[in-house]
């Protein structure tokens, strides 16, 4: 397995010259990213020990240049490191070892925030634990970037975290002036992060504002590493980097900015469904152009959060928010790319003419561009309740092979909310029995009672899942009993079998599958 080591500084000079060298012998490359606020001069620092020397424009947030870099690795892994964090001896002896797990996508590396000086880190919430992911495989389909402030690197696959230093020096490197600087920006940036109780960036880049902060001792291998790295004299040797310069459009072509104004697109219908059933979900094709300057990644946890979505209006042009749905996009989408995305939709649960809206959306922000739409008749539900144990069930569900647009609705005294195997609703046994006097004459009027209530109305709320599983079913059929105790069962089985005739639903006590296919064509 090779190894790459990708670094964005301002500063060149000895310092980053310094944390770079301490990785050559186990990196394979080793490219520098420098952007144009460093004097041009403390390149030559950087010059014997990288191999790449990439220059590039300033642009807010400082993460910008990482995918690009990220994209030109040649190693199987990178190492992301910036300027003011000094790998751990510890951690530059254990790499090899970890890029040779070939199990592994990702590892996590705990920074540690040194303070006052080199010889002590900062040793509670929040600066510890503080995990980052660092060392990741060079796929782009594992690993993609967020312009989220502080969660530039969005990892999936499996990935282990390891005790393995990187000495964040900023604390120790900055005047405090300079670092309540970085504090309003990224607040201006982020506002109200938190972190441990208090706001994130005053909590991080502060310490000063904790008196009472816990520290641990560096260990000295460690600290004499640390120091030597921090007073490092400018490079010596013969340059070994090339140095290019890279622009602004093409950093931003694969930088994913959550800037609404960046977002621009517009949609192709490839399917035109006339027809769906109600409560139906499927998928309708569209073909998506990214018109804007953001780069949109794939996946569910992807950011910028652009998904495409689906609206349902009724024939008054009301919207249907309950049937809204986001899908996103199976594979990243650059600027100027287009990706067939099969789009989900979720059909109204009434019957009737309706109006489907397609369009992209950037999740809690707006809709934007021009939705794409098309008329749709919502045809009814053909649902059968079916009540008996798993043998009688199973017999009847062979009228699904000359009817497979039936579905079936198992009625049952506990229902499975568990997902798979038919869909279950309560039978009538939970609200005649349960809580009834245990005496024989006080049970016997409960049950009586609670029977006469079905009758005459309204709807007890413990009975209204029976009820409403019935009103949406064009058939009861009765396929036996289901339980040990068979005179309860069927007089629970009786007054289903009203309730389902007060509703208007036809009853068959058979479980003969031709049967119930000559009541039900």
């Amino acid at each position: 397995m090779t190894l790459s080591v990708i670094c964005r500084t301002a500063a060149a000079g000895p310092r980053p010259a310094a944390i770079l060298a301490s990785l050559r012998s186990v990196a394979d490359e080793i490219i520098v990213a420098v952007d144009d606020r460093a004097d041009p001069a403390a390149r030559a620092d950087l010059e014997p020990v990288a191999d790449r020397i990439v220059v590039h424009a300033y642009a807010d947030p400082v993460d910008r240049p990482l995918p690009w870099l990220f994209g030109q690795c040649r190693g199987d892994w990178a190492l992301a490191v910036d300027d003011d964090e000094i790998p751990s001896l510890a951690l530059i002896e254990a790499l090899p070892a970890l890029c040779a797990d070939d199990s592994l996508v990702h590892y996590s590396l705990q920074v540690r925030w040194l303070y006052p000086d080199a010889s002590t880190y900062l040793d509670e919430a929040p600066w510890q634990p503080h995990w980052a992911a660092r060392l990741l495989r060079t796929d782009t389909r594992l690993i993609r970037f967020s312009d989220d402030v502080h969660r530039a690197i969005l990892t999936s696959g499996p990935g282990r975290y390891v005790d393995l230093p990187l000495w964040h020096a900023d604390a120790i490197l900055r005047p405090f002036e300079g670092r309540l600087e970085k504090v309003r920006r990224y607040e201006r940036a982020r506002p109200g992060l938190r972190v441990a109780g208090r706001a994130l960036n005053v909590a991080f880049y502060l310490p000063e504002a904790r008196a009472d902060a816990v520290l641990a001792p560096v260990p000295d291998d460690e600290r004499e590493h640390i120091e030597a790295v921090l007073r490092a004299a400018p490079a010596a040797g013969p340059p070994r980097a090339t140095t290019e310069t890279v622009s602004p459009a093409e950093l931003d072509r694969l930088w994913p900015m959550s800037d609404p104004g960046a977002q621009d697109g517009r949609l192709e219908l490839l399917e035109r469904p006339a027809t769906l059933v109600a409560g139906e979900e499927r998928a309708v094709a569209v073909r998506v152009h990214d018109t804007g300057r953001a780069a949109w990644p794939w996946g569910p946890d992807g950011a910028p959060e652009v998904r495409v979505g689906s609206r349902w209006y009724d024939a008054a042009g009301r919207e249907l928010r309950d049937c809204e749905v986001h899908s996103p996009f199976p594979a990243p989408l650059l600027p100027g790319d287009a990706e067939i995305v099969p789009v989900h939709v979720r059909s109204p649960g009434t019957p009737g003419a309706y109006r489907l809206e397609l369009g992209l959306v950037q999740q809690h922000v707006r809709w934007f561009g021009e939705a794409v739409g098309l008329e749709i008749v919502v045809r009814p539900q053909r649902r059968v309740a079916v009540v008996g144990d798993d043998e009688a069930v199973a017999a009847v569900a062979g009228i699904l092979e000359e009817i497979p647009e039936l579905e079936l609705v198992r009625l049952r005294r506990s229902p499975d909310s568990r997902p798979g195997g038919y869909p279950e609703a309560p039978d009538a046994r939970a609200y005649l029995f349960d809580g009834a006097p245990a005496g024989r004459i006080g049970f016997v009027a409960t049950v009586l009672w609670r029977s006469l209530r079905l009758r005459v109305g309204p709807t007890p709320s413990s009975a209204g899942g029976l009820v409403a599983a019935l009103r949406g079913t064009e058939l009861l059929a009765v396929a036996g009993l289901d339980g040990p105790d068979q005179r309860r069962e069927r007089w629970s089985l009786r007054v289903v079998e009203r309730l389902a005739r007060s509703l208007g639903v036809p009853v068959a006590r058979s479980g003969d599958p031709a049967e119930l296919l000559r009541r039900l064509r």
